[in-house]
């Protein structure tokens, strides 16, 4: 299953963010108001700003990559366009800059 259909089945209270504990209906409830970039998705939910990936997420990778998915699917919805650069751990963090792979 691709990334994006594994994010477009997922339940609204599925945690995308275990860092700072932010679900998919915050996430895409911020997508729904304009939030659509990491920096904006970070400063909307506070998802994306934690550096524990590895110890929490059970993936053990940055979240990152699962925003963008999120970002991809719903902002094409509601506003037909994304930008989608940007990653929490890119400067360095616990998954040491790679911005978050695919599972």
């Amino acid at each position: 299953m691709s990334r994006f259909d594994y994010w477009k089945n997922k339940g609204d209270e599925q945690i995308v963010c275990y860092c700072t504990m932010v679900d998919k209906k915050t996430i895409v409830k911020a997508i729904k108001e304009g939030a659509n970039s990491i920096s904006k998705i970070q400063k909307a939910t506070s998802a994306c700003t934690g550096n524990r990936c590895k110890e929490l997420n059970p993936s053990g990778k940055c979240c990152s990559a699962d925003i963008k998915t999120l970002i991809q699917i719903y902002s094409k919805e509601e506003q037909g366009d994304s930008n989608i650069d940007g990653a929490c751990c890119s400067d360095g963090g616990c998954c040491g800059g790679s911005g978050g792979n695919p599972k």
